[in-house]
């Protein structure tokens, strides 16, 4: 895994996706774009993995010549020192750790902070600025807004994110997003310990380490939006849509991330008939459940025979649910045959829904937040 750091890249990457929404197909600027985002298509598919600490890298460190960004350095015992305890801080790999604390000394006096507490601000920054880049990329790549042109080169290289896999782990993008949005809690809870402990374990300034722990917490919700964006967008596969309504059975709806995966499952099993568009949408759903009707006994076994956490959250998800199955009955011959009930087992599944605090979830929980793509 790439161990180098250039700061702002994907800060300009995020720059040019703003511009090219806004241009068309013919702009120079749009084929800038494709070749940056074929260059950066590995690390945004990486989401927020970076390498992790290497006892080979360490030792390197420790002797004063770490590798930073492909070439070896000669350093002092304080960048030496500097750099050790970035990458403890960070759990990241000393070369990556090194070539910050490097990078960092030039923003010293933007920042009025040392290169570590520097380097500490720069590698959340990009952090930010790559899920930024990601959310833009997929919204992008299916608004009807953008120049046709545009559009399809964005949803060409969202498509190929989408799909992708790493080397070490054979899960798809989207579960991949569940999983780091999983990490970063653990993350925030190891960060909090720090701050709660004994002032003279805290690295660096309490601001500086209660930024981190905040800035974790945005990440969470930048994920769980990102995928709000693909879910509403974009379909997802069974596995991937299973793993959402299994994330959801455990999670608590004080979870700021649960809002939006919530919302996202919604509109995934939304039947909105308001429009020609939106008929079609639905239709298309209910025929790729169709298709696959194993997927569709497992989906129906997962939402409804599963044990949820949240009661009111399960409701809702429940009353999403059965207009969804009501709607393929009506449009789809043999969809209760496949499901394995007809419309009065469905619509207990409503009225129980409802007794389960479904109206009272959407009402105080989902409908008191705005979901848009600002959040």
């Amino acid at each position: 895994m790439n161990t180098t750091w250039e700061p702002e890249r994907f800060a300009n990457l995020n720059r040019q996706l703003g511009e090219c929404l806004e241009l068309t197909a013919e702009s120079p600027k749009v084929e800038e774009l494709k070749q940056k985002l074929e260059e950066l298509k590995p690390e945004l598919a990486s989401l927020l993995e970076y390498p992790a600490k290497n006892a080979q890298h360490r030792t390197a460190l420790e002797k004063g010549t770490p590798t930073i960004n492909g070439e070896q350095y000669k350093v002092s015992t304080d960048f030496v020192a500097e750099a050790t305890k970035l990458s403890d801080f960070l759990e990241v790999d000393e070369d990556l750790a090194a070539a910050l604390v490097h990078k960092a000394v030039g923003y010293e006096k933007r920042f009025e902070l040392a290169a570590g507490e520097s380097a500490v601000l720069l590698y959340f920054s990009e952090r930010e600025a790559k899920l930024e880049s990601l959310r833009t990329l997929f919204a992008g790549g299916a608004s009807t807004g953008v120049d046709e042109g545009v559009r399809t080169v964005l949803e060409q290289h969202a498509s190929e994110i989408l799909s992708s896999t790493l080397k070490a782990s054979s899960s798809m993008f989207p579960e991949r997003v569940l999983a780091a949005i999983n990490m970063l809690q653990g993350r925030q809870t190891r960060v909090s310990a720090v701050l709660s402990g004994p002032s003279a374990e805290v690295p660096y300034q309490r601001e500086v380490v209660e930024f981190v722990k905040t800035r974790i917490g945005e990440e969470r919700k930048q994920l769980a939006m990102l995928l709000f964006v693909i879910m509403r967008d974009y379909q997802l596969n069974s596995g991937e849509l299973l793993a959402v309504v299994a994330w959801l059975r455990s999670a608590s709806v004080s979870d700021a991330a649960t809002l939006r995966l919530a919302a996202g499952l919604l509109v995934a099993l939304g039947t909105d008939e308001g429009s020609e568009q939106a008929e079609a949408a639905a239709l298309d759903k209910v025929s790729h459940l169709v298709r696959d009707s194993a997927f569709l006994v497992r989906l129906n076994a997962a939402i409804v025979d599963e044990p949820w956490c949240d009661s009111g959250l399960k409701g809702v998800v429940w009353l999403q649910w059965a207009l969804l199955a009501l709607f393929g009955m009506k449009r789809s011959p043999g969809f209760d045959q496949l499901i394995g009930f007809r419309e009065d087992r469905v619509e207990a599944i409503a009225e129980q829904a409802v007794r389960m605090g479904a109206y009272r979830c959407a009402a105080d929980y989902l409908l008191g937040h705005r979901i848009d793509d600002a959040m």
